[in-house]
């Protein structure tokens, strides 16, 4: 599973860094600090639902039985970011878990 770090910037703002910056990108921007929103990815990504979609501010997510494509939804040069299901499930429980540790 690729590296994520998880901070927060000089304002307080939950951020997201790391090799694979469209993931990082995604759960930043399009996640932020939603708990509802990363809990309710999280549900969907788990359950029997052999395809899904998830629109967000920047990205749109296409989610297949065993995997999800991260796509901008602004630069059309930018590549699509694919990953198995299960990584993508780990980074969000492990966002979810950093965006509801007390400040």
């Amino acid at each position: 599973m690729t590296e994520l770090e998880f901070y927060r910037d000089d304002d307080g703002n939950a951020c997201a860094r790391g090799r694979d910056d469209r993931l990082a990108t995604f759960i930043q921007t399009d996640l932020q600090e939603s708990a509802a929103i990363t809990s309710d990815l999280i549900a969907t990504l788990k359950s029997d639902q052999t395809h899904a979609e998830f629109n967000g501010n920047a990205h749109s997510v296409s989610i297949t039985p065993e995997t999800v494509v991260i796509d901008s939804n602004f630069d059309d040069e930018a590549p699509d970011r694919r990953l198995a299901r299960s990584e993508l499930i780990e980074h969000l429980e492990a966002w979810l878990k950093f965006i509801n540790t007390p400040v």
